[in-house]
């Protein structure tokens, strides 16, 4: 039952994100909708095939991993302070919905710093 509580929870959500962003701008919610589908599309294609691995930053015996949606964080950031808070409304829907997809899509999301899983030892 609580799974079924989630998934309309969920549901809820990503509607109330879409029509506030429609609400507010026609071209920032069309991008979070391409960005999540594109993301969606890219990670079902390269990730889950294997044919690229996750972004994980080795230190001792713990990995930072580099979740998207970190790393979209972090492009937004980049971009905003290059372009001096300038970034096209629609881009920047796109990186959200990039971001989004990440937090939406996966159970693991917030976990960031991890603790090595330590291999047999020869």
């Amino acid at each position: 039952m609580e799974e079924k509580q989630r998934s309309k929870v969920k549901m809820f959500l990503s509607a109330a994100v879409v029509f506030t962003s429609f609400y507010y701008s026609f071209l920032f919610a069309i991008g979070i909708i391409a960005g999540y589908i594109l993301s969606r599309a890219f990670c079902a294609i390269f990730l889950k095939t294997g044919k690229i691995e996750s972004v994980l930053v080795d230190y001792g015996n713990w990995q930072l991993h580099l979740h998207h949606w970190i790393m979209g964080i972090m492009f937004l950031g980049f971009v905003w302070v290059i372009d001096y808070l300038y970034l096209p409304t629609f881009f920047a829907g796109v990186v959200c919905g990039v971001i989004l997809q990440d937090i939406y899509d996966y159970k693991d999301w917030h976990k960031v710093i991890v603790r090595k899983e330590e291999t047999a030892a020869s």
